[in-house]
């Protein structure tokens, strides 16, 4: 937030960790944290984001995805960090281009 409070001027995207809320979150906890978060951030964009290890947060099974089409419709889905391409390339980055296709759809 020190970061914020003195750049934010100067910053156009937030890349909050979401992936380090807990295991098991769910799409209407997801909406919360991403609000609560959004109002952090004023004037900043926040991207929603995901770890490919299933370690933290909402993992695409669990409604990563339907989370990220709510935000959508309502205008605040920004762009969708991923972490990590370490353990996405076994899967041939699958939720990679889930996440284009997604964000490319007007």
């Amino acid at each position: 937030m020190a970061l914020w409070s003195k750049y934010g001027h100067l910053i156009d995207y937030v890349n909050f960790q979401f992936y380090a809320y807990d295991q098991g979150t769910s799409v209407s906890q997801f909406m919360k944290y991403f609000e609560t978060q959004s109002s952090h951030y004023q004037g900043g964009k926040i991207m929603a984001s995901f770890a490919t290890d299933g370690s933290g947060g909402l993992s695409p099974n669990d409604g990563f995805f339907t989370a990220c089409s709510r935000l959508k419709s309502q205008g605040n889905l920004h762009g969708i960090f991923i972490w990590s391409a370490d353990d996405s390339k076994k899967e041939g980055f699958r939720y990679e281009k889930q996440s284009q296709a997604l964000l490319a759809i007007p």
